[in-house]
């Protein structure tokens, strides 16, 4: 049997998830309220104090159980906030990378260095 470690935050907490360092009330200041409310819902062993979660406007009906993720919760916390128009959609991004693999070219390495090289 293994033990999850929970990692209860507070406004001095390091956060240095999906490369945002700094502690969480830099977060609340510097507008990253989203990037706190997707590491609530989405990560398993991230959970705030009493105060951050009321901040974030996260109240006792949006409480998941932790340890524990609910993602259907986050997107419809989103959506009862008024963040859907930022939502970001759950199938693949058309990234770069993305555009690549779908492409009908021969993917050599001259190829490869001239599109590195900005030709």
């Amino acid at each position: 049997m293994s033990s999850v470690l929970l990692r209860t935050l507070t406004r001095k907490s390091k956060f240095g998830v999906w490369k945002r360092l700094g502690t969480v009330q830099s977060e609340l200041d510097h507008g990253g309220k989203r990037q706190l409310v997707a590491a609530y819902f989405k990560l398993t062993t991230i959970n705030y104090v009493e105060d951050v979660l009321d901040e974030l406007g996260i109240t006792s009906e949006w409480r998941i159980e932790k340890p524990g993720a609910n993602k259907e919760l986050y997107y419809k916390f989103l959506k009862a906030n008024g963040w859907s128009k930022e939502l970001t959609s759950t199938k693949r991004r058309g990234g770069k990378a993305d555009k690549l693999i779908n492409a009908n070219i021969g993917l050599s390495k001259s190829w490869l260095q001239s599109k590195n090289h900005g030709q």
